[in-house]
């Protein structure tokens, strides 16, 4: 009888131990749902820095993506951080606009740096913030997820010189509340931005 008692209370704790510890496998898988998978590549010319209070101008980013306007958002967004920056002088993304398209230039046609450069010049700026758009919607799969791709360089247009550059991609987090496309791309905005202020302060 004492054995049959003994098997007993072994099986009325391990079941709950089990489920418990099933739950908190479970909870810790979530939980690494909710951190999002980022990738950051950054580049920084030596020594090339661009001079604090420089007017930069945001051109409108290529858009390699199926999203219809994901080069101006990105252009947008990215944009509107430069002026939270502190570092250089931004120009008014309509003033950018309204300047190229005055001056016939094709704004598809504004990734390379020596386009980039003529831009610049065009708009009579330091340097401009020109990149593309590599990922911009929801991903498929067990479950949608937003992902976003984001490249820029910053090219001085006294010579076409590219003074940083940078590279970021992030998937959605967030397991029980889904994210949106436009919250990921701030952040990866806000974190490529970091990576220029990071480079713009190390001249």
């Amino acid at each position: 009888m004492g054995r049959t008692t003994g098997e007993r209370g072994v099986g009325s704790f391990g079941k709950p131990l089990a489920l418990m510890a099933a739950s908190a496998l479970v909870v810790l898988a979530l939980a690494g749902c909710g951190t999002g998978r980022t990738t950051s590549r950054d580049f920084a010319q030596p020594g090339a820095a661009l001079p604090a209070g420089s007017t930069v101008a945001v051109l409108p980013f290529e858009n390699l993506t199926n999203y219809p306007s994901a080069g101006q958002i990105a252009a947008d967004l990215v944009s509107t951080e430069l002026y939270g920056l502190g570092l250089y002088r931004p120009v008014e993304s309509s003033r950018v606009r309204n300047q190229l398209v005055a001056a016939k230039v094709d704004v598809e046609k504004l990734s390379d740096s020596s386009s980039a450069q003529a831009a610049g010049r065009t708009l009579g700026v330091d340097a401009v913030l020109v990149g593309s758009v590599s990922e911009y919607g929801y991903q498929h799969g067990l479950r949608e997820e937003p992902v976003v791709g984001l490249n820029a360089r910053l090219v001085r247009s006294a010579d076409g010189a590219v003074l940083w550059a940078s590279s970021q991609s992030e998937a959605g987090r967030g397991y029980f509340s889904r994210d949106s496309v436009n919250n990921v791309a701030q952040r990866v905005v806000s974190r490529m931005l970091d990576s220029l202020r990071a480079a713009g302060g190390a001249q």
